[in-house]
């Protein structure tokens, strides 16, 4: 593996890793296909990507931490439902209508993103101080759903998860990242797992691209805990239409 493609790979890891770690994403969705673009085999790249996925996401969430935008209690909610609902979702890909269901969350992300657009100006909600009944179990269907349809399309759930939290349960944006990034960590743990049990990968390029994670990670989750709550949304509203985009350009087979 020579010089120049280490540093290729260092800089396009820093940049997403930078980017996604502001909304509490560990950056998987891109790592896997920039991976294979740089020429590595496709189940050593997916094995890499989890791992960089984990990194970043672990890296934004102890950024958030520090600056007390994670509320661990309720973030607990929403595992057992995902994991649950992931497993379910595994079980049904074979059978599931893929390009009828991505199309239609690709509809979805535009509209969930032009609402994301004009809720930017309203005023945060506070942390949740006191879940009730109803709100748990809400809470646990939806991420069973979330779970069963990121399982069943390969799409992460924090691009579902973190409107939810700004639009439904009315989260402050910057709580919904450090929300985000901590389950995405704890549900791509597992994952990483597996697949390092059974992948191969590179221990020098995986060294040198976790450093890239955490460099881009904890710049970009600092960009966030800094920004305003309108400015967040927004970006996130982008990040929502450019995977609606990328999914509509591979239905339409222009991708």
């Amino acid at each position: 593996m020579s010089l120049s493609f280490l540093v290729i790979a260092f800089v396009t890891i820093l940049v997403i890793s930078g980017v996604f770690s502001m909304f509490g994403k560990g950056g998987g969705s891109l790592y896997t296909p920039v991976l294979v673009m740089l020429g590595m085999a496709v189940g050593p790249a997916i094995s890499t990507a989890l791992f960089l996925n984990l990194v970043t996401a672990l890296t934004a969430t102890i950024v958030f931490q520090r600056h007390k935008l994670v509320d661990y209690r309720f973030c607990l909610v929403f595992l057992p439902g995902t994991i649950v609902g992931s497993f379910l979702g595994a079980v049904l890909s074979s059978m599931a209508p893929k390009n009828i269901l991505l199309g239609i969350f690709s509809v979805f992300l535009y509209a969930v993103g032009l609402l994301l657009i004009l809720s930017a100006k309203e005023k945060a909600g506070q942390p949740v101080k006191k879940l009730s009944a109803g709100m748990i179990v809400l809470i646990t269907l939806f991420s069973f759903g979330v779970g069963v349809l990121s399982s069943l399309i390969g799409v992460g759930g924090g691009l579902i998860i973190f409107p939810f939290l700004v639009l439904y349960i009315k989260y402050r944006a910057q709580m919904a990242a450090g929300a985000n990034s901590f389950i995405v960590t704890v549900s791509s743990f597992v994952g990483t797992i597996g697949h390092f049990a059974l992948g191969h990968v590179d221990i020098r390029f995986l060294a040198a691209t976790t450093v890239a994670c955490i460099l881009g990670a904890t710049v970009g989750s600092h960009v966030t805990v800094k920004a305003s709550p309108g400015f967040v949304k927004l970006a996130f509203a982008f990040i929502m239409w450019f995977f609606a985009t990328q999914i509509a350009l591979k239905l339409l087979g222009v991708l």
